[in-house]
């Protein structure tokens, strides 16, 4: 095994067996040979050989072989260590208790390396207790560690605890760490969210401004509407784009009379944003359906598209679009008829056969297409 790791001369059928049969052979006396070995190709940096050893020490010792796969799991050799990974995630899983232990020892080591590895394998076992540990970790010296541990902090919708932690972490130095914990409590459903993350969203750094306009999004707290509004004239792109889908999904009769404005402007880029958004807000406001049938025969087929796929979204039900989406089944523009086929079998079940069956003789070869394929889902064992 080692020979093929290292020379890499064969097929990996080639050694297969023999990995099951080491595997499964349950001798301990194999370790110290196959623990040289893991060395030789961590400082090689040979992951191929280092993902073999590491099965075959998972077979033979279980949940005792998890730290020292956790350890090579911290020596980053380049790659992105899937296999290794799903090695130590099912020793995890095998003994939550005993791995518990293993990563909690590895989250207070000296070497940030090793806190990070176990701080991400710690959110495959964790309990409410553990927020203590992952509250501590959030002040890591280590901007990484900080970020994994805001990640794996539990149930911050329940836990007061948990909940400070990432509210702390929106004013870390690191913009990934105040990132990770805005989208944390974007996901909380809870009322005293909004007031944190509507300060976030003057963050200096436009990513961070992103990722805080669609946690308010998430949150649907219709307070945030201003901050939304206002964010709708942000310098950067995408926050932009992100405050219209956030509005969207707030919905009320304030976020629609903004993206209503959106509906009408010269841009036609702005008009396909607030369709997409506008859909999202359908149950929130009886202004909302005239303004996507409006948009639905817009001269920009951009527009006519976003439309159609938007409505693929909207909260209530789908189907009751089919009358909007059959006024486009003979579109012109190949680009809204082909979203007419992929969305066809959504927002107009009854039609979508002969939609399809059409569409699979039309001129466009890219419409025939996913014709076809939508007929084979139609039609399907899975349909």
């Amino acid at each position: 095994m080692v020979r093929h790791a290292v020379e890499l001369e064969d097929d990996y059928e080639d050694i297969a067996s023999t990995l099951a049969a080491l595997s499964a052979c349950g001798d301990a006396t194999l370790l110290p040979l196959l623990r040289d070995a893991l060395d030789r190709f961590l400082d090689d940096e040979n992951f191929y050989g280092r993902d073999l050893i590491a099965g075959v020490l998972a077979g033979i010792e279980g949940v005792a072989a998890l730290p020292v796969l956790l350890i090579a799991s911290a020596r980053d050799l380049g790659d992105d260590q899937d296999s290794l990974q799903t090695e130590i995630i099912e020793l995890l899983r095998a003994d939550r208790a005993a791995s518990r232990r293993v990563v909690r020892e590895l989250a207070t080591n000296d070497a940030p390396e090793l806190r990070r590895v176990a701080l991400w394998a710690l959110e495959f076992v964790v309990e409410a207790h553990e927020v203590e540990l992952l509250a501590a970790a959030v002040t890591d010296a280590d901007a990484k560690v900080r970020s994994i541990a805001v990640g794996s902090i539990p149930d911050p919708a329940n836990d007061d605890r948990a909940f400070r932690a990432l509210v702390l972490a929106l004013g870390d130095a690191d913009e990934q760490v105040r990132s990770a914990a805005a989208s944390r409590l974007g996901s909380t459903g809870r009322a005293d969210a909004l007031s944190p993350l509507v300060a976030l969203a003057a963050d200096r750094v436009s990513q961070v401004r992103s990722t805080a306009v669609y946690a308010l999004g998430r949150l649907g707290r219709r307070e945030a509407t201003p901050t939304l509004q206002r964010l709708l004239q942000d310098p950067d792109r995408h926050v932009r784009e992100r405050a219209g889908e956030a509005l969207g999904s707030v919905g009320g009769p304030a976020a629609v009379t903004a993206l209503l404005a959106l509906a009408g402007d010269k841009d036609p880029q702005l008009r396909v944003h607030a369709a997409k958004a506008l859909a999202k807000a359908v149950g929130s406001d009886p202004r909302v359906r005239p303004q996507l049938i409006l948009l639905a025969r817009d001269d920009e087929p951009t527009v006519r598209a976003a439309t159609i796929s938007g409505l693929a979204s909207a909260g209530d039900d789908p189907s009751q679009w089919g009358q909007l989406l059959a006024s486009l089944v003979d579109d012109p523009v190949p680009m809204v008829r082909q979203r007419v086929a992929v969305l066809a079998r959504h927002l107009a079940p009854e039609a979508a056969p002969e939609i399809l069956h059409r569409y699979a003789s039309d001129p466009d070869q890219t419409l025939r297409r996913l014709a076809a394929t939508e007929l084979d889902r139609l039609t399907g064992p899975t349909r």
